[in-house]
Protein backbone atom coordinates (compact mmCIF):
# COMPACT_ATOMS: atom_id res chain seq x y z
CA UNK A 1 0.00 0.00 0.00
CA UNK A 2 1.40 3.40 -1.05
CA UNK A 3 1.76 5.99 2.08
CA UNK A 4 0.31 9.57 1.48
CA UNK A 5 1.72 12.64 2.98
CA UNK A 6 0.14 15.73 3.64
CA UNK A 7 1.94 18.66 2.41
CA UNK A 8 2.74 22.28 4.76
CA UNK A 9 -0.57 23.77 2.76
CA UNK A 10 -2.81 20.80 4.15
CA UNK A 11 -2.58 19.17 0.10
CA UNK A 12 -2.59 15.26 -0.48
CA UNK A 13 1.12 14.64 -1.79
CA UNK A 14 1.69 10.90 -2.93
CA UNK A 15 6.10 10.24 -3.23
CA UNK A 16 6.22 8.88 -6.93
CA UNK A 17 8.86 6.11 -7.34
CA UNK A 18 11.17 5.07 -10.11
CA UNK A 19 11.44 1.92 -11.18
CA UNK A 20 12.89 1.52 -14.52
CA UNK A 21 13.35 3.09 -17.44
CA UNK A 22 12.28 2.70 -20.85
CA UNK A 23 15.43 1.48 -22.73
CA UNK A 24 13.61 1.80 -26.07
CA UNK A 25 13.42 5.85 -25.54
CA UNK A 26 16.16 7.18 -23.40
CA UNK A 27 19.08 8.47 -25.17
CA UNK A 28 21.50 8.39 -22.47
CA UNK A 29 21.74 11.98 -21.92
CA UNK A 30 22.11 11.34 -18.25
CA UNK A 31 19.86 14.17 -17.35
CA UNK A 32 17.84 11.67 -14.57
CA UNK A 33 21.09 10.70 -13.27
CA UNK A 34 22.55 14.75 -12.65
CA UNK A 35 19.41 15.31 -10.69
CA UNK A 36 19.18 12.20 -8.33
CA UNK A 37 21.20 12.17 -5.76
CA UNK A 38 20.21 8.60 -4.43
CA UNK A 39 22.58 6.16 -6.54
CA UNK A 40 19.68 4.45 -8.33
CA UNK A 41 20.62 4.44 -11.81
CA UNK A 42 24.10 4.35 -13.86
CA UNK A 43 24.56 4.73 -17.95
CA UNK A 44 25.11 1.03 -19.41
CA UNK A 45 25.72 -0.08 -22.46
CA UNK A 46 23.38 -1.96 -25.38
CA UNK A 47 24.75 -3.19 -28.52
CA UNK A 48 22.94 -3.46 -31.81
CA UNK A 49 20.66 -6.08 -31.16
CA UNK A 50 19.45 -4.18 -27.51
CA UNK A 51 21.43 -6.37 -25.57
CA UNK A 52 22.49 -4.46 -21.84
CA UNK A 53 25.87 -5.18 -22.60
CA UNK A 54 26.71 -4.11 -18.75
CA UNK A 55 27.58 -0.52 -16.68
CA UNK A 56 29.84 1.76 -18.30
CA UNK A 57 32.55 2.04 -15.68
CA UNK A 58 35.15 3.98 -18.41
CA UNK A 59 34.11 7.08 -21.12
CA UNK A 60 36.53 4.96 -23.33
CA UNK A 61 34.55 1.41 -23.01
CA UNK A 62 33.00 0.18 -26.04
CA UNK A 63 32.95 -2.87 -24.96
CA UNK A 64 35.24 -4.77 -27.58
CA UNK A 65 33.79 -3.16 -30.11
CA UNK A 66 29.84 -3.90 -29.30
CA UNK A 67 28.80 -0.20 -27.88
CA UNK A 68 26.12 0.83 -29.98
CA UNK A 69 24.77 3.19 -27.79
CA UNK A 70 24.51 4.06 -24.30
CA UNK A 71 21.33 4.12 -22.09
CA UNK A 72 20.46 4.63 -18.32
CA UNK A 73 19.06 1.53 -15.87
CA UNK A 74 17.98 1.56 -12.82
CA UNK A 75 19.84 -0.78 -10.97
CA UNK A 76 19.22 -0.10 -7.31
CA UNK A 77 15.40 0.96 -7.17
CA UNK A 78 15.06 0.31 -3.22
CA UNK A 79 17.11 3.53 -3.06
CA UNK A 80 15.13 5.60 -4.53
Amino acid sequence: MMRTFTTRDGSIWMPSYLTSIDSNTCIGCCRCFKVCSRDVMHLHGVDDAGEILGPCDDEDDDFDGKLNRMIMVVDDAGRC
